[in-house]
């Protein structure tokens, strides 16, 4: 993989984190929840972008 295919993945990888942070703050701020159900939903998003990372990681840009 060239620099250019690992910058572009890494700014891909970092907006996706963005959003997922996004969706974290907007549930966060619509739904009423207790300490475990936060812990759980970081958890959730926390699993989702390590997920993701790791398929994407292997995968050729388009």
């Amino acid at each position: 993989m060239g620099k250019f295919e690992a910058k572009i993945k890494e700014d891909v990888m970092q907006s996706i984190f963005n959003d997922t942070t996004k969706m974290y703050e907007m549930i966060e701020n619509r739904f009423v929840l207790d300490d475990a159900s936060r812990d759980a939903l970081i958890a959730l998003c926390n699993r989702f972008n390590d997920d993701l990372s790791l398929m994407l990681k292997e995968i050729k840009l388009a």
